[in-house]
């Protein structure tokens, strides 16, 4: 993530203003002790108070989670943006370890204050100007803080890209134990995009239809005039992971696919972490994959 929003979803909130992410996120608010979270994108966390990119039935999703199989887990978190899921897992998972990196390189007042405040220094570890492409710097981040241990869960909340989320499932997967859960959100992020880019130029007659056409260009290029895809979409991945359940191998043990994230469980199957590509384990039979 190049800023502390996605590109796909800023695009999206450049050309839908508040009738996008602010109508997802309307700025739900709820505590955890003493700390708020605002369900909404905002650069302006606080070691009180902190945005999280996130809809309140998806926070309850994590809750769940962090209260039962994540608890107590070692964590590897893609995507740090204003510290909200990261301060929301070590209050409600309370990690052994809690791995956070984010393309940003300016380090997150409000989370390291957090941090400091809470002695958490050595189970919550943020790293900034990480590439999640970058598979040796991943694996360099793991040999630093869990040497040769292996990851409960790893949550993918970064770039939303095919081609960098697919690096990061092949650089982190391997290092999951076995029974251990690896989580992809906003995978339809695109196919959502381009469903609203789609209905909104629909109509012609609707009012401001010209200045919305003129907002699309301007934010997205003139191809969302069309509501055209341009590049392959992040939901490829989850066709690549169901084909990889589908062969029987034993690296993947279930893939589960809603509207919130894919959940990828590890199989029992030997992964080599330095050489693992998700290709490996499926072949493309029947074309599935084929754009062509």
């Amino acid at each position: 993530m190049s800023d502390r929003l996605p590109d796909n979803l800023a695009l999206l909130h450049t050309a839908f203003s508040k009738n996008a992410i602010d109508g997802i996120l309307p700025g739900d608010s709820f505590f955890l002790g003493d700390v708020e979270f605002v369900c909404k994108y905002s650069p302006e966390s606080t070691p009180e108070q902190f945005f999280i990119v996130k809809s309140l039935p998806l926070v309850d999703r994590y809750r769940e989670m962090c209260l039962g199989p994540w608890k107590n887990g070692t964590i590897f978190e893609l995507g740090i943006a204003e510290g909200g899921s990261t301060a929301l897992l070590a209050l409600l998972a309370e990690p052994a370890k809690l791995i956070a990196v984010d393309l940003e390189t300016q380090e997150l007042s409000a989370l390291s204050e957090f941090i400091h405040q809470r002695q958490l220094s050595e189970k919550v570890r943020p790293y900034y100007g990480v590439d999640q492409a970058d598979r040796a710097r991943l694996q360099q981040i793991l040999e630093a803080e869990i040497g040769d241990g292996l990851l409960d869960v790893v949550i993918d909340d970064c770039s939303h890209q095919l081609t960098a989320t697919r690096a990061s499932f092949e650089a982190l997967f391997a290092r999951l134990r076995p029974g251990g859960m690896y989580v992809i959100e906003d995978w339809n992020a695109d196919v959502l995009m381009q469903d609203a880019v789609a209905a909104t130029l629909a109509d012609p007659t609707a009012p401001g239809y010209a200045e919305t056409v003129a907002g699309f260009r301007e934010a997205m290029g003139n191809t969302a005039a069309s509501a055209q895809p341009t590049r392959s979409p992040l939901a490829q991945l989850a066709l690549e992971l169901v084909l990889a359940r589908a062969s029987l191998g034993d690296a993947i043990q279930d893939v589960t696919v809603d509207e919130y994230w894919i959940a990828v469980r590890r199989g029992t199957g030997s992964l080599d972490p330095a050489t693992f590509r998700l290709d490996d384990l499926y072949k493309d039979r029947y074309g599935y994959l084929n754009h062509s």
